[in-house]
């Protein structure tokens, strides 16, 4: 069933397609594997597109969560306020933090 669109699926349709008892626990997981990856690869466009601050203006309202705000959270809920970038430039340390998080 490719036809090249996105479907918007429910927790409980992505709990049995990836046999997980928390989706959201995964999602966040694989999130902050990712983010180290990028966070690692220096002088990538990955990480210059991340960094960068967008331009323009805002529309009203409360602002729209950014991935950075979405990493940066799940970092503190493992490590209570770490600096998340400093953190996962150290693969090594953030591997140790990133396991013992997730068990």
């Amino acid at each position: 069933d490719n036809t090249g669109k996105w479907k918007r699926r429910k927790n409980r349709e992505l709990q049995e397609i990836f046999n997980e008892n928390n989706i959201t626990k995964t999602i966040k997981k694989i999130r902050l594997r990712w983010a180290g990856h990028a966070m690692r690869s220096q002088n990538s466009l990955l990480r210059i597109v991340l960094e960068q601050n967008q331009v323009g203006k805002r529309s009203l309202g409360r602002p729209k969560l950014r991935w950075e705000d979405l990493v940066k959270r799940s970092v503190e809920d493992l490590e209570g306020g770490a600096n998340w970038k400093d953190l996962m430039m150290n693969r090594d340390g953030w591997r140790i933090s990133y396991e013992m998080g997730w068990s």
